[in-house]
């Protein structure tokens, strides 16, 4: 039996859906995508050491770039559910 996943992890696995997203979308601009893969990963890294005000900087960042493609808001919104504080 598998163990349950911690609100962190889950997040982690909803960052790795936002990259391949990002990276197979072809209605989002390479700049875009330039722009936002780092931007991820260090939001990522910010999950990893628990530090809640540059977690959600970055995402705020990345909610403002990506929320106009469904599918990305979606994932990102669903953060906010297991990490409120995003």
């Amino acid at each position: 039996m598998s163990q349950p996943l911690s609100d962190n992890e889950r997040v982690l696995k909803l960052c790795g859906r936002v990259r391949l997203l990002i990276a197979i979308d072809d209605e989002i601009p390479a700049e875009t995508k330039l722009e936002t893969q780092p931007v991820l990963k260090m939001m990522e890294a910010a999950i990893n050491d628990e530090d809640r005000q540059q977690a959600s900087m970055h995402f705020s960042l990345l909610y403002r770039e990506l929320e106009k493609y469904p599918d990305l808001e979606a994932l990102l919104s669903a953060m906010r559910v297991f990490l409120p504080y995003l």
